[in-house]
């Protein structure tokens, strides 16, 4: 999944430490922990234990920062232009989420639930990029113990209807630009009532929608309505249910991720606990993440508690660059992709320049980067208002932190973030099952190769994976203990299970609590864990994307070209490359059809023009079976010799993919260094 580089630390940190006896389990690693949380794991915000929900949490932070800016948003002008952000306070959203609340009430859009269970009456779908109407319907929900189910933008109707029949419910709040998509599939949506909509609607729209049995609302309506019959709040308690998350379904059907008020509640407390990472009131973040993910939502709660303003993007993310000009973020959460977008740019830059403004760059950044190894400096007086400037105002000139996850980032982009920005640069990793937020790398030590060690809210373990042959006895290259296995947590932020699915439950949560992850990792000696492997055939891409190896590959041996398929996905990379086994007869007719009829078999594996022909057919194949385009190989290497041959197949045939690795790793890495033509790219 990922790959570990040597760590550059400044000074003796102990990222965790043991907490059991060294033989106390066999074939699992010690238990680790945070130092902060040796005495007991931490599951409330620092500094007010008396918040045991995301009820109370939003309440108090209504109380404490009403007159605080809270979300904003840019608004459209006639031109296509965006304009200024505008926004509204704390009380002002409070006020409108209470109206909404008790308009939902008042409707019968859904039913408080009356327990710790989870009754099927109090769910409502979220279906829309992140937007000032999303968090206000999320806290509406919350004041009104509802359960709100997001949905990912990009998923089609097909995925809206698969969670519309497990949790049954009867509204759906979206954007208007999925109104016409539901109308036109509606009679899938067998308890599908009412739908809002957050800008108006047209007539033949809610034509054809009375057609459809479906009554419209928009989210001004909902509103207008609360505000005549107000309801008192419905206090919830730790353990009723916030959402039910819903993954992005690449991997196949969606699973629904059951997180409770407590869980997402010590998610955040994880991190307020930290006390390198310091958020106050003044600090202001900009939400493009999907909020339908995790980790998002618990940014937003985590900066709700401290008072921070929350802007949004406008909706296109090749136009971020416009909304950090425009907010001046403070903090900045991305992904591995978009910060390698402005990594090449940046790098674009300064490979334009020429003479003593290229001699000046070049020595800047090379003393910065020297600086940075040797003593962990990321200022220098001369140099950052000369040649990093402009770089810093590309995230708006106020940030003052950064964080990457979602899949590992390759090292030398970090490192020039750190002398590019001159701030602190750190990595986090987590899954939906943990809310997202569980290792979170030391903002004062700048390093590289690991996610950290566990926030003081999850204790790690590793257990033993001995057909990959990571064991947790595996010490390092000067003999020091390093456990490798499957990374597993435990404690107050871990999920109760997948909605309605009890045998993946049962795969992916053990009877003592313990999340098994399904990644690999290594414990190193100062107690920081690094991503090393992935034990399941579902890979990460470098945008965060999940890819299921065995769907792809089954598709491609629809194509008469090959006879087994590798699909391999680097998580430093954004796309795929295939080793294909070819198919003698098929491949020297494709010869004579090319007018390569006097090539040998051998000669055409390796031919351009058959290799373009070959790949072509495997992703037509790909796309025929509704595999999306960052899932099908950019690049192909055909192999005339079985797998089989190699040793890489099992006595049942299947390919060991960890040796087929090892085997082709010279070939993947000459794959990727192969330039794509524009139609793959």
């Amino acid at each position: 999944m990922g790959c570990s580089q040597s760590n550059t630390h400044f000074g003796n940190f102990q990222y965790s430490v043991p907490v059991t006896p060294l033989e106390s389990a066999e074939g699992e690693s010690q238990i680790y922990r945070n130092p902060i949380a040796l005495k007991g794991l931490v599951h409330t915000i620092k500094d007010d234990p008396t918040v045991l929900s995301v009820h109370d949490a939003y309440i108090r932070s209504f109380r404490k920062f009403p007159n605080h800016n809270y979300l904003g948003t840019r608004e459209k002008l006639p031109e296509g232009k965006f304009g200024p952000y505008k926004w509204k306070t704390y009380a002002q959203v409070e006020e409108l989420s209470h109206n909404l609340g008790s308009g939902m009430l008042n409707l019968k859009f859904a039913t408080p639930s009356a327990g710790t269970g989870l009754p099927e009456g109090s769910f409502v779908v979220m279906w829309s990029k992140n937007r000032e109407e999303w968090i206000e319907t999320d806290i509406a929900c919350s004041l009104f113990r509802l359960c709100l189910v997001p949905v990912y933008d990009t998923l089609g109707p097909d995925a809206i209807h698969y969670i519309f029949s497990q949790t049954r419910a009867s509204t759906i709040f979206l954007s208007n630009d999925h109104l016409d998509a539901l109308i036109k599939e509606a009679g899938k949506f067998e308890t599908l009532q009412n739908v809002v909509t957050f800008e108006p609607f047209t007539e033949d729209q809610k034509t054809k929608a009375e057609w459809a049995g479906l009554k419209l609302f928009t989210f001004a309506d909902v509103i207008k309505n609360g505000e005549q019959q107000k309801h008192e709040y419905l206090k919830s308690g730790p353990e009723d249910f916030y959402t039910i998350n819903y993954t992005s379904g690449t991997t196949g059907l969606p699973k629904g991720v059951m997180i409770t008020q407590a869980n997402i509640l010590a998610s955040v407390a994880g991190v307020d606990w930290r006390e390198d990472i310091f958020i106050n009131d003044k600090d202001v973040y900009l939400s493009y993440l999907p909020l339908a993910h995790t980790l998002e939502r618990t940014a937003v709660l985590y900066f709700a508690t401290k008072g921070a303003c929350y802007g949004f993007f406008n909706g296109d993310v090749q136009r971020i660059k416009e909304d950090l000009e425009a907010l001046r973020p403070t903090f900045f959460i991305s992904v591995p992709r978009l910060f390698g977008r402005f990594y090449d740019k940046m790098q674009e830059g300064l490979g334009k320049l020429t003479g003593f403004k290229k001699s000046l760059a070049d020595k800047a950044v090379h003393t910065k980067l020297e600086n940075l190894t040797k003593e962990g400096k990321l200022n220098h007086g001369l140099y950052d208002s000369l040649v990093f400037k402009k770089m810093k105002e590309a995230l708006g000139g106020r940030v003052r932190l950064m964080l990457s996850g979602s899949a590992p980032i390759e090292p030398e982009i970090q490192n020039f973030f750190r002398v590019a920005i001159g701030v602190p640069f750190v990595e986090g990793y987590g899954q939906t099952e943990t809310c997202a937020a569980s290792f979170i790398s030391q903002v004062n030590v700048p390093s590289f190769g690991h996610v950290g060690g566990p926030l003081p809210c999850v204790e790690l373990k590793v257990v033993d994976v001995p057909e990959m042959n990571y064991t947790s006895k595996d010490r390092n290259a000067f003999g020091v203990l390093a456990p490798r296995g499957e990374i597993c947590m435990r404690g107050p932020p871990v999920f109760k299970g997948y909605y309605k699915d009890p045998e993946r439950t049962a795969e992916a949560l053990d009877k003592d609590g313990w999340v098994h992850t399904g990644d690999i990792g290594r414990i190193n000696p100062d107690g920081s864990l690094s991503i090393i492997d992935r034990k399941k055939n579902i890979f990460k891409l470098a945008q965060g994307e999940y890819v299921a190896s065995e769907k792809v590959e089954n598709c491609y041996l629809t194509s008469k070209y090959v006879a087994e398929v590798f699909l391999y996905g680097d998580s430093y990379k954004t796309y795929c490359v295939a080793i294909g086994v070819a198919d003698k007869d098929a491949l020297l007719a494709l010869g004579k059809e090319l007018n390569l009829g006097n090539l040998t078999f051998e000669e055409l594996c390796k031919n351009k023009e058959v290799l373009a022909a070959v790949l072509a057919d495997l992703n037509k194949r790909g796309k025929e079976h509704k595999i999306n385009s960052f899932e099908l190989a950019k690049q192909l290497y055909l192999e005339p010799v079985s797998f089989g041959e190699k040793q890489l197949l099992t006595p049942t045939f299947k390919l060991v993919r960890h040796q087929a690795k090892e085997y082709y790793q010279k070939i993947i890495d000459e794959l990727y260094a192969l330039p794509l033509p524009e139609a793959r790219k």
